[in-house]
């Protein structure tokens, strides 16, 4: 018969645990198909701004925009977290139901369990996401940022359009027949190391790249060629055949190795960089980004008990600024980790005391209110403190409705 009791206990636990995630579910997802695209959305505007004057097909633009995916992911997954978990609380505490399950001898340890398993579970997620999609992720973008700007040209040129295909070389021309490749009206501006400027122009010619990608290479029929020294001298040179050739060297060299940045090495690759002898890269800027991403996939196990303990308020109206609050901790949170693993990097101090130190302290601020809040659940933690938003609010609008209400009469006297 015990056993039987205590196979119910543990079949209920099971249910209410389900139960418990799946509330939880729809924020967490909701906050991230909510977060997740409008941080793309701000990055691909300054792509679009930053890739206007090159002609770079849409397809290359959304691929940067996938390497982007893990870097934002990794934003808004705490966010995602703490919203999912909060509202649940906050449903229910708002419908006595956390009362019923105490009094039922259900403790808040119990009820926030699935929560922290799911942080766990996240935590093992951040530290992959963290540690190895995003240093590949970040890569790749940097590589096709750089492919899109320094060799994305494939020495086509669309008609009136002014062609950058270098930092020093511009192509345009009026036409260009889409079937042979040949232009009308060609104009080239290059501008070389020691300052001679070069201007070619022809009634008609085509461009070509050499099979190395390296020239690029103009034949003109009616070309002129102006060259301007940077002592003042010009010379002009003009042929009427078919015959002038302009190489222009465009040094398109391939995109440097992975690894040149800590932030595209891996957490192993970090680890194995700082144990060796003499390290590529100083050892203070290995350990700022080492420990910065351990750190924020561990705060991922302890943030369920940030939001439980502020999802708990005693009353409806307190409840909006719960999520303020928690969102303003993680804002803080974040960029204290950011700001001590770039003093590291600056080699101004060594960052992992500190890095520690935030971390444990944001961990002991999280247990403070998880210990608070499951002492008294008919009244939140920080309930003071949204008391004295609310009032402050409330004075606000006041101020702002009796301004809004003495124009008229004002204008009446």
């Amino acid at each position: 018969m015990r056993s039987l009791s205590g196979h119910g206990r543990r079949q209920s636990a099971a249910t209410l645990e389900r139960y418990l995630l799946s509330l939880s579910a729809k924020p967490f997802i909701g906050t991230l198909a909510i977060v997740l695209p409008a941080l793309l959305l701000e990055r691909l505007l300054r792509l679009f701004d930053l890739l206007a004057d090159t002609d770079v097909p849409t397809g290359s633009v959304g691929r940067m925009l996938l390497d982007l995916v893990p870097q934002y992911l990794g934003l808004a997954l705490p966010a995602a977290l703490f919203i999912g978990v909060y509202f649940v609380i906050a449903r229910l505490s708002r419908g006595n139901e956390l009362e019923a399950m105490q009094n039922a001898g259900v403790s808040m340890a119990w009820i926030s369990r699935p929560f922290l398993l799911l942080g766990l579970a996240l935590a093992i997620v951040a530290y992959g996401l963290y540690g190895y999609a995003q240093p590949f992720a970040r890569y790749a973008y940097r590589a096709a940022l750089w492919s899109a700007t320094e060799s994305g040209w494939n020495a086509t040129i669309p008609p009136g359009r002014i062609i950058h295909v270098g930092r020093n070389l511009i192509v345009t021309a009026d036409a260009a027949d889409p079937g042979t490749g040949e232009l009308r009206n060609v104009l080239i501006h290059q501008q070389e190391p020691d300052g001679t400027e070069e201007i070619t122009t022809g009634e008609r010619g085509s461009l070509f790249l050499t099979d190395q990608g390296s020239q690029l290479v103009l034949s003109l029929e009616d070309g002129h060629r102006l060259v301007i020294h940077p002592n003042g001298r010009v010379a002009t040179i003009t042929s009427q055949s078919t015959s002038m050739s302009r190489p222009f060297v465009l040094h398109l060299r391939a995109f440097r190795p992975r690894g040149g940045d800590e932030r595209e090495m891996t957490t192993a690759e970090l680890w194995r960089a700082h144990l060796a002898p003499h390290p590529t890269l100083p050892i203070r800027r290995l350990d700022g980004e080492l420990y910065s991403r351990i750190l924020r996939a561990l705060s991922m196990a302890v943030l369920p008990l940030l939001a439980v303990s502020l999802g708990i308020s005693g009353k409806r109206s307190r409840r909006q600024y719960g999520v303020l609050v928690g969102v303003l901790i993680l804002i803080l949170y974040d960029h204290a980790i950011q700001l001590t693993a770039a003093l590291g990097t600056a080699g101004l101090i060594d960052p992992r005391l500190p890095l520690w130190g935030i971390f444990l302290a944001f961990t002991a601020f999280c247990f403070w209110m998880f210990a608070r809040a499951s002492q008294h659940t008919s009244e939140g933690p920080l309930d003071p403190l949204f008391t004295l938003l609310e009032d402050a609010t409330d004075r606000a609008a006041k101020s702002l409705r009796g301004m809004a209400l003495g124009r008229p009469r004002s204008r009446a006297g």
